[in-house]
């Protein structure tokens, strides 16, 4: 709906490439002075701190460097004129959080300013005047949120302002995360009258999830108007297969343009319009859902997974009701293919979810499962759901992945619930269940929420006791590649063996390439013996990128790396 021409004409949408130069709408700074250009040469044209410059793809800008500015207003002066009729641009950070420079000058100018905005507004503000019949763009994103306290931007500095960290089972007025936003908006307010808001209603994770937030979107919607934002961009799950997609992009478009209008009443005007007969069972699911959410007092984030919710809103006895609701809905429409297609559309993210709570779940149905995937694999492919996450997983991958991964293989692992002792302990929130989630045999998914197992910024080692001496074949760890949660493999993995715990010998040693790749990959590092080995222990080593690198968003800070299972055949 959302790219249609005629809905989007009908309710006076407008895309960014639409509106901003050139295609400059955010993230801008890399493509405007582009690090693969000046940054060997011009290291000082880009962010300093942990005592050197980070020249880089995902780096910053040195804001103070008067060169900086000069390579910057040119080449914005040949983009307003390659592209005539279009007079706003986005100057604006690279993604990433406190990647900013701290050198002398840049540090001095925030301190004064009281936030690390202050810099970018002083750098918009000489652009906003050297080109004062332009108007430029920034954000005011993760480390840029909180607004200066001295300088105001000048009537042509557009600030977009992005609620990225705040949670979303509530308003924004109603949690600690959208408090802390609030606050920055209401300064943002009192010192511009050109505000642009980022709002996000999406699941980068898991877009086909379920993502109970449409009651809240009205309230942020006017919390947005009353703090005299002119511009607004709702990115919500309208990718083919989001949960409700449709329904989302509608009640967006309509509250947009009059945020007083009733969402409970738009929203079953929708459903009776989309749905048919159908629509009472769906509005049903959705109400019990929300209420399921608000009820067990769980978080709903942009990162979210199914998994999170298994004992929540997504618990059996409520997903037996949904299931139920759904085939209500599918048998009251089901003389009408285009209707019966939209509502086996919006049963998908329950498919999902249920999917990926049984891969958690050590007691499970396996015919049950393989039934389930069987379906969920034909539905996919016959509506052309065409991703899964942000990485541009598709959902036929998912299913391939799923049947060589989460279900049973017949070789026996035999370090399964094996005894584990940590040399490096991994993250504290990991400790609790690091000693089992290692050999219980479930393989983790996508997020980083389960069985999974994380060191940050450093290296790792653990010692694996399979209670008696065993002949081993071949011996493999599981590690996660998720490069948006600054999830890079390790560097190398280290396998020695020992009868008595004391003397070991090494049996390999694995070197594994840099991953610059978006997908979330699942990746082995398996050494095979050549002939059996017999042991009892198995040390494993584990050599961590530790710093994300120049090209990764997270530049100069520490980076993780993640595993769960660990077979020994």
């Amino acid at each position: 709906m959302g790219t249609d021409p005629v809905y989007k004409l009908w309710y006076r949408l407008e895309e960014p490439n639409e509106v901003f130069a050139g295609g400059y709408w955010v993230h801008t700074f890399d493509r405007l002075l582009p690090s693969e250009i000046y940054g060997e040469a011009h290291p000082e044209y880009y962010s300093f701190f942990n005592g050197k410059r980070h020249p880089g793809k995902a780096s910053q800008w040195c804001l103070a460097n008067d060169e900086v500015f000069e390579i910057v207003s040119q080449r914005l002066d040949s983009i307003f004129q390659a592209n005539p009729g279009k007079n706003l641009i986005s100057v604006s950070q690279n993604d990433g959080n406190y990647t900013n420079c701290q050198c002398p000058q840049c540090k001095a100018i925030d301190e004064k300013e009281g936030a690390l905005s202050g810099s970018v507004i002083h750098f918009l503000n000489k652009l906003a005047t050297r080109f004062p019949d332009k108007e430029f763009s920034t954000l005011a994103y993760l480390y840029t949120m909180n607004p200066p306290q001295h300088v105001k931007p000048l009537p042509n500095v557009n600030i977009m302002l992005c609620d990225i960290d705040c949670m979303r089972e509530v308003g924004l007025t109603e949690n600690k995360t959208g408090k802390e936003f609030v606050k920055a908006l209401e300064g943002w307010s009192a010192i511009s009258d050109n505000l642009f808001i980022w709002d996000y209603g999406i699941n980068f994770d898991n877009y086909v999830a379920p993502f109970p937030n449409l009651h809240i979107l009205k309230d942020n919607i006017k919390l947005f108007k009353k703090n005299n934002a002119t511009m607004h961009f709702s990115q919500i799950a309208s990718n083919r297969g989001g949960d409700f997609a449709e329904l989302r992009t509608y009640l967006v478009s309509k509250l947009m343009w009059n945020p007083e209008l009733d969402t409970d009443s738009l929203t079953q005007n929708f459903l009776e319009g989309y749905y048919g007969d159908a629509a009472p069972a769906i509005y049903k699911y959705i109400k019990l859902m929300e209420g399921a959410l608000l009820g067990s007092g769980e978080n709903l984030w942009i990162y979210d997974s199914p998994v999170t919710h298994k004992n929540g809103m997504l618990k059996p006895e409520l997903m037996r009701r949904y299931n139920k609701l759904f085939d209500e809905a599918e048998a009251s429409v089901a003389d009408d293919s285009v209707l019966l297609t939209r509502v086996r559309r919006a049963r998908l993210p329950i498919q999902y979810s249920e999917l990926e709570i049984a891969r958690t779940e050590q007691e499970k149905d396996l015919n049950d499962i393989v039934k389930k995937l069987d379906l969920f694999q034909e539905r996919v492919t016959e509506y052309n759901i065409p991703i899964l996450n942000e990485r541009n997983n598709s959902p036929v991958e998912y299913c391939k992945l799923y049947r060589q991964r989460y279900l049973p293989q017949a070789a026996t692992n035999k370090a399964a619930n094996a005894k584990i002792m940590f040399l490096n302990q991994p993250g504290q929130r990991y400790i609790p269940v690091a000693e089992q989630a290692l050999t219980d045999g479930l393989f983790g998914g996508s997020t980083f929420v389960e069985s999974w197992i994380g060191w940050e910024g450093q290296d790792a080692s653990f010692i694996i006791d399979l209670g008696s001496e065993k002949e081993i074949n071949s011996i493999e760890a599981d590690f996660l590649h998720q490069l948006g949660a600054w999830i890079l493999l390790p560097t190398q993995v280290t396998y020695s063996v020992s009868t008595d715990n004391n003397t070991f010998t090494q049996l390999a040693t694995k070197d594994i390439p840099e991953d610059r790749s978006p997908q979330v990959k699942f990746v082995g590092i398996k050494h095979e013996a050549a002939s059996p080995v017999s042991a009892r222990y198995i040390k494993v080593e584990i050599t961590g990128t530790k710093t994300c690198p120049h090209w990764h968003y997270g530049v100069g800070h520490p980076c993780w790396f993640f595993l769960d299972e660990v077979t020994v055949l």
